[in-house]
């Protein structure tokens, strides 16, 4: 079974796609060429490190957000798109003028952190199996069950147990 690939998107494409500005007008306002644009998304070359800065002011953020090690842009992950948007909404709460407005920013902020802590978790367990012997694949297998059947008693004395140590 062959598994389709979703297109990629990178950090920068969706910093203009949750500000609602075009690509033109990103290149515009920060005075890049449409051209220069295209060949960092497709990562073609690396971007400057002044067309970073200006990009890095543009949407109030750290040019790290943005590029690698290597000055290429980065690949939109889960763990970034929510990272994003947290900056975002923070941003928007510091901005925001009615009390409404604030209280939903402040409910999807909280819904935001949720999710990043679970990804967290997702990915720290993706890396630990991906690495597994069988003896703790084993044990992942059987955590896992444990958990689904709510059987916790076991698992929360263990818990327990450590967190008196």
């Amino acid at each position: 079974m062959k598994i389709k690939s979703v297109p990629s998107m990178t950090t920068l494409q969706y910093l203009a796609l949750i500000h609602q500005v075009s690509y033109t007008n990103v290149c515009k306002d920060a005075g890049i060429t449409p051209q220069q644009f295209s060949d960092w998304v497709k990562k073609r070359r690396p971007v400057p490190k002044e067309r970073l800065q200006a990009l890095g002011v543009y949407f109030n953020v750290e040019p790290t957000l943005l590029v690698d090690d290597n000055l290429y842009l980065k690949d939109l992950s889960i763990d970034m798109k929510i990272k994003i948007q947290i900056h975002f909404i923070n941003e928007l709460l510091e901005n925001a003028e009615e009390e409404t407005d604030m209280e939903a920013y402040r409910e999807k902020l909280i819904q935001l952190q949720k999710e990043q802590e679970q990804q967290m978790i997702i990915d720290k367990f993706t890396a630990m199996v991906k690495e597994a012997d069988t003896q703790t694949l084993r044990l992942c297998n059987a955590f896992l069950d444990q958990v689904k059947s709510r059987d916790l008693d076991a698992l929360l004395t263990i818990l327990n147990i450590k967190e008196a140590e």
